[in-house]
């Protein structure tokens, strides 16, 4: 036998094997999957599901709705999102992506075979601050979430635009991007284009690894579908928030006592070792979430959305207050980096945000350090199941290459020089500059002006004063107090049917005078003829409290008939400040003042240096044929009776960027807008504003200062005029022209 035929027959067999096998790869073939598989998939947090592309696609058709997330995503207890969802028989299915060190670039990636299924559809970023460290991506977890098939889509695809030569320069950097690919990421990354056989080879091996993954998809999935069922034994028929919580204290306290993990978040309580314990203390003192690459690589997974037309909710969780405690871990600085993130999602129009980060306090909302807990998945399904039940409709968003820069990976928050043209004025924008200029002018306002059209600044002057000047904005406030309330609803703390009996059981009426009844005025609840708020000489809010429950009186024929009085937004400043252990003052400083760095913003009661910085002038009340200046003792017992409903001072540019916040902005969802302003006649009154069918109203007149100011609902046309002139008979009048100019503002669009 000759030594050719003898190999051929030691390696013939194995040769046409690879032949075939080689064959059978690179020709398209289809599969698809059961239903039982893609349930079992969208739980299981496979890398193999995470790198590939059919079994998503499949699941997204059929309704399921990605959950982009890390490790807390692995932590499924009763209250976990795919529990839920299966217990309450919800429309949707979440479908799991991610696991420990599924950072933004390795989602990225992940997200390229799938950006037909999810156009004009919803999905959940549930983001980790903790991302965003220095250098962002860790390369060792990159390597674990790599998809080569995913790698060849992005290529394929790639055009010579900033986000793609950006994702190909962070991609050169993981260590895992080899050979072909590596070669396309480079051309990619100079701007260049693939070359015919870089093509050839990719698509050829694109197909491979496609059929590939049909094949090898549904291997070694993690089955936690009897674990899933098993736990929605353990929830309520009936759903219900009240009912949930109960389930998260059992479970949290049956998870303590079995396995010694903290009470009350104690981290101290976690079964570490000493030396362990030793080397974590303080170590996290020099911690900066501010400055990082990760910034960037953020916004590639924005990209991906903005390119899908994606509705998305985002959800930032909190961190264990008790662990930074520990570590040295800066809570102000956390928080810097929340606002950080939030200012890149809502300057581009991602609105949808659930911000958790204050939370880190609270009982069993986190279940060890950075890990949800079971309260904390009770507040996340309260973001969930509004979001995911609302009608859907495809999402534009604006998006900004400034957020590849390295100048906002370092800086800390701060707007983007040139994201908007506001300066530039056309032909147009000047006619109508013109136009509402004239008319503001008839009013013969003495003070400041600012009207915004179309998002741009068409007007910005003053009279008397200066652009900054500051004012007492009176009523206006209450608008301000009217969304912390509705934070706490929103954070879960508080409920829109709570009774106000729960809080200060002493009210007359108390017991049937609700959160929401105070919100639209429709309470029943006034003060004796003839009294005022507060106390004559102050001492503290709690006493002007005191003071006012003994002056209540209430009309039980009044309950859900609109009355206006300042008493009602007074007891939802003292319910906030019980819930938070907070006064009001501090309250509204955390909430508009530090987030927001307004520099022209002071209780009226502030100190001299404060007052004078925030550029504030004297009112003058007109008296006997004469303007007369208002004496500033009186003023500031006034405002400290009224609390909530008048007591702080603003100039136009603070007061236009805390209500665009309120509005359009992260403070509240889009959910808890539509709540706080949903009102009726005769005055369509609720969350602090007059919301009419085109646009909201509020007014502020007292201690000598009138503050009109109107609103789109989404804050983009805007009217705020103030001045410390201010004649009584001439305040109706003066909303009523205002009314006709906010009016021709939106015509002229």
């Amino acid at each position: 036998m000759s030594n050719k035929r003898r190999l051929w027959q030691i390696f013939g067999p194995v040769l046409c094997a690879f032949i075939l096998l080689l064959v059978v790869f690179l020709l398209p073939w289809e599969r698809t999957f059961s239903k039982e598989s893609l349930y079992e998939a969208a739980a299981s947090q496979t890398t193999t599901v995470f790198k590939g592309s059919k079994m998503k696609q499949e699941a997204y058709d059929d309704g399921y709705v990605p959950f982009y997330g890390s490790s807390e995503l692995s932590r499924m207890d009763p209250l976990h999102p795919s529990v839920l969802a299966e217990k309450y028989h919800r429309s949707y299915r979440p479908f799991l992506l991610g696991g420990p060190g599924s950072q933004s670039l390795a989602q990225y990636l992940g997200m390229q075979g799938t950006a037909k299924q999810l156009k004009d559809k919803k999905a959940v970023v549930i983001i980790s601050p903790q991302w965003f460290t220095k250098k962002g991506q860790d390369p060792n977890a990159f390597t674990m979430y790599y998809s080569p098939l995913q790698a060849c889509n992005f290529l394929l695809s790639a055009k010579n635009n900033k986000t793609d030569r950006y994702a190909a320069e962070r991609f050169l950097e993981m260590p895992e991007v080899k050979g072909e690919i590596k070669s396309g990421m480079r051309s990619v990354a100079k701007g260049e284009k693939l070359t015919s056989t870089q093509k050839f080879i990719l698509e050829n091996r694109r197909r491979m690894l496609n059929n590939e993954d049909k094949f090898f998809s549904t291997f070694q999935l993690r089955n936690r579908v009897e674990k899933i069922h098993k736990k929605t034994k353990l929830l309520p028929n009936t759903y219900s928030v009240a009912a949930l919580d109960k389930v998260a204290d059992q479970q949290a306290a049956e998870h303590t006592n079995s396995n010694d993990f903290g009470i009350d978040n104690n981290f101290f309580r976690l079964r570490l070792p000493k030396k362990t314990l030793k080397r974590l203390k303080g170590s996290q003192r020099n911690f900066d979430y501010t400055k990082s690459v990760e910034y960037s690589d953020f916004q590639l997974m924005l990209e991906q959305f903005a390119k899908q037309h994606t509705n998305v909710l985002f959800i930032i969780p909190a961190i264990n207050e008790k662990w930074s405690d520990y570590t040295g871990l800066s809570q102000p600085m956390y928080q810097r980096s929340v606002s950080k993130i939030k200012y890149q999602l809502t300057s581009q129009g991602f609105d949808n945000i659930t911000d958790l980060s204050r939370q880190g306090n609270r009982k069993y909302f986190m279940e060890d350090t950075i890990h949800l807990g079971w309260r904390g998945w009770v507040a996340v399904d309260r973001a969930v199941k509004p979001f995911m039940k609302k009608a859907n409709k495809p999402y534009n968003y604006s998006m900004h290459n400034y957020f590849y820069s390295k100048k906002w990976q370092i800086k800390p928050y701060a707007s983007p020089t040139g994201v908007t043209d506001q300066n530039k004025t056309n032909k147009k924008d000047k006619f109508k500059s013109k136009v509402v200029r004239q008319a503001v002018n008839g009013l013969g306002i003495k003070g400041s002006v600012l009207v915004i059209n179309n998002g741009k600044t068409l007007l910005d002057y003053a009279t008397d004063n200066t652009t900054d000047t500051s004012y007492l904005i009176n009523s206006v406030q209450k608008s301000m107090t009217a969304a912390m309330v509705m934070r706490e609803i929103q954070d879960g703390k508080l409920s829109m049917d709570d009774r106000l009996a729960k809080f200060y059981p002493t009210v007359p009426g108390a017991k049937k005078v609700k959160i929401k009844d105070l919100l639209k005025m429709t309470s029943g609840l006034s003060l004796e003829p003839g009294k005022k708020l507060g106390t004559k000489h102050f001492v503290s809010d709690e006493d002007n409290i005191k003071h006012d429950i003994k002056k209540t009186v209430f009309d039980s024929d009044m309950v859900g008939k609109w009355n206006y009085s300042s008493l009602n937004y007074v007891y939802l400043c003292g319910i906030i400040s019980q819930l938070e252990n907070k006064s009001y003052e501090q309250l509204f400083k955390s909430t508009f003042v530090k987030p927001l760095k307004l520099k022209h913003t002071a209780f009226l009661w502030s100190s001299p240096g404060k007052l004078v910085a925030s550029g504030l002038v004297p009112g003058h009340d007109f008296k006997h044929g004469r303007y007369t200046t208002v004496k500033y003792r009186s003023s500031v017992r006034e405002a400290h009776n009224e609390l909530g409903a008048g007591s702080v001072v603003m100039s136009n540019h603070d007061l236009a960027k805390v209500l665009q916040y309120i509005l359009a902005g992260s403070l509240l969802t889009k959910e808890s807008r539509k709540i706080l302003y949903k009102a009726g006649p005769p005055s369509y009154y609720n969350g602090g504003l007059y919301n009419k069918a085109r646009y909201k109203t509020a007014n502020g007149a007292g201690q000598g200062y009138f503050t009109f100011m109107r609103s789109t609902k989404d804050a983009r046309d805007m009217i705020i005029i103030q001045n410390n002139h201010s004649d009584g008979k001439k305040f109706i009048p003066t909303k009523v022209k205002i009314d006709k100019i906010m009016s021709k503002l939106i015509s002229m669009k």
